[in-house]
């Protein structure tokens, strides 16, 4: 960032497209009029950051002004002239929706804690154990009345045909909430007109309710 000054008001933006296909963008904020001299009118200053856009397809000069705040704090500290395409909407969006993803992976892989006749034990949910776990309901199915099974970081061990259904249970409605929860997630951030709104789009938030799937309110009732 630094200072501008000119003889009249240069406004928020200037947007440049060059002849190789990339953008020059100049923001801008907190512009004053300066005090007359006796020379006559001092102009303007305002603090001004200049970045690139590697095409005019990444950003239009439309969705930066109406976002102008969020452009400006998020390059205040970045060095004059870098590429800043992962601002954009399209890009911001993207990146939101990794973390998502990456977020609901997590939760589902450290694993649920099941209260069983033995006790209460911990379950990781692996897409191995979620693996191994639909093999047990087809063992349960059959009528087995004991199940090899292992709580996390400790041998297999035989599980009664009631504690393994428990441990099937909680762990595919895990499964199942937090994928339910992502994908609602997913539905409120598509539907951000600006790339600041998603910063309020963080796993674990409320969701608003007109962006929750019906499954997902079932699941909060």
């Amino acid at each position: 960032m630094h200072k501008t000054n000119s003889p009249a008001t240069q406004g928020k933006i200037t947007y440049v497209e060059l002849p190789d296909g990339s953008v020059d963008v100049w923001i801008r904020k907190n512009e004053q009029e300066l005090p007359e001299t006796e020379e006559g009118s001092a102009g303007f200053e305002a603090d001004e950051i200049y970045f690139k856009l590697s095409s005019a397809a990444v950003a239009s000069k439309e969705e930066i002004e109406a976002d102008i705040d969020f452009w400006f704090t998020n390059l205040e500290e970045a060095q004059e002239g870098e590429i800043s395409d992962f601002l954009s909407k399209e890009n911001y969006r993207a990146k939101i929706r990794a973390a998502l993803s990456a977020a609901c992976e997590q939760m589902i892989v450290s694993g649920v804690d099941v209260d069983l006749s033995v006790g209460t034990e911990h379950f990781s949910l692996t897409q191995n154990d979620q693996i191994n776990l639909f093999g047990k309901q087809a063992q349960l199915a059959s009528g087995a009345e004991q199940l090899e099974y292992h709580q996390d970081q400790t041998p297999c061990k035989y599980y009664s045909a009631e504690d393994m259904q428990k441990i099937i249970a909680q762990a595919m409605a895990w499964v199942s909430y937090h994928t339910t929860y992502c994908n609602s997630a997913f539905t409120w951030l598509e539907a951000c007109g600006k790339a600041s709104d998603m910063d309020a789009v963080k796993y674990g938030a409320e969701i608003p309710e007109e962006y929750c799937s019906e499954v997902y309110k079932d699941y909060k009732k």
